[in-house]
C-alpha cells in the first residue's frame, strides 16, 4: 500500500481503520506516525468541539444576514462534488485545535494531548528502570555526573549545585528516539528523585503529571530542551526545580 492510499484510508475515519491499514502501520514507522497523529487530531477536535459553548444571540445574528449578501452567498455555496472533504475538515480542525490549545495554555495552563503522552513515556521509562534505580545506594563521583551531562549536550553552571545532594546514579538514556538524555538519580526525602535533562524541546509549557506512585513535572529549559523531575508522592520537587532550572546550560 503506497502512502497516498494509506493516508486516504486513515483520514476517512482514524478510529475505524481496517486490518490492512493496521498491518501497514505496524510494519512502517512513518505510517504508524500518520495514524497516531490522525487519531490525536481527531480526539483533540472532538474534545474541543464538545466543550465549546455557543455565544448567546449568535443564531439570531446569523439569521439576520441578508439572503442576497455576497458573502453569505459564498459561505452557503456547496463545494464541488470532487472536492476533498478531508481538506475542509483538516482546515477547520486545525483552526479549532489552534484556538483550543492557545486558550488552554494562556488561561488554564493545561498541557496538550502530546504533552500528556510525553508524561506517560517518562513514567514507562522509570518503571522499566525501577529495579536498577532501587538497587543504587552508593554516592557517585562528580566527574561521572559531569560526563553524563555532557553526553546530552549540557553542563552545570556551578558544580557546587551538587554539594549536599546525594547522586546515586548518572547515565545516558533515551526518552525520545534520536535524542540523548542525561538521567540522574538523587536521594530525596521520600525516596529516589529522578532528574532527566533532554537536549530537545518536546514540551513548550511547564506541566505536572502523576500516577498512583510517582509525581513529576516537565520544565522548558531555555531554547535547548526540557528538564524532567519525577519523585515519589509528596516529594518536594520545587526544591530541585529551582536548583536545576537555573543551573543547567546547553553546550551543543
Amino acid at each position: 500500500m503506497d502512502e497516498l492510499e494509506f493516508q486516504k484510508r486513515v483520514y476517512a475515519n482514524p478510529e475505524e481503520v481496517d486490518q490492512e491499514v493496521l498491518d501497514a502501520a505496524r510494519d512502517n514507522p512513518a505510517y504508524q506516525k500518520i495514524l497516531d497523529q490522525a487519531r490525536e487530531l481527531n480526539a483533540a477536535v472532538t474534545s474541543l468541539v464538545n466543550n465549546i459553548s455557543v455565544p448567546s444571540g449568535l443564531a439570531d445574528k446569523l439569521g439576520a444576514i441578508p439572503a442576497d449578501d455576497e458573502a453569505a452567498t459564498k459561505i452557503a455555496s456547496k463545494p464541488a462534488a470532487n472536492s476533498n472533504f478531508f481538506q475542509y475538515y483538516a482546515i477547520a480542525a486545525s483552526l479549532i485545535l489552534a484556538l483550543g490549545v492557545t486558550f488552554s495554555i494562556i488561561y488554564n495552563n493545561e498541557p496538550a494531548v502530546s504533552d500528556l503522552a510525553f508524561g506517560d513515556d517518562i513514567l514507562r521509562h522509570l518503571y522499566y528502570e525501577a529495579a536498577e534505580i532501587e538497587s543504587m545506594q552508593s554516592v557517585i563521583a562528580l566527574s561521572t555526573v559531569t560526563a553524563v551531562m555532557a553526553s546530552a549536550g549540557s553542563q552545570l553552571v556551578a558544580n557546587e549545585l551538587l554539594q549536599g545532594l546525594s547522586v546515586v546514579m548518572a547515565k545516558p538514556c533515551v526518552i525520545l528516539a534520536a535524542y540523548q538524555s542525561a538521567h540522574l538519580v538523587l536521594e530525596g526525602a521520600q525516596g529516589a528523585v529522578n532528574v532527566i535533562v533532554i537536549n530537545n524541546s518536546p514540551v513548550a509549557v511547564e506541566f505536572s503529571f502523576r500516577d498512583d506512585r510517582f509525581e513529576g513535572m516537565v520544565i522548558p529549559l531555555g531554547d535547548g530542551g526540557n528538564l524532567v523531575l519525577v519523585g515519589e508522592k509528596n516529594e518536594n520537587l520545587d526544591l530541585y526545580k529551582d536548583l536545576f532550572s537555573e543551573n543547567v546550560e546547553w553546550v551543543i
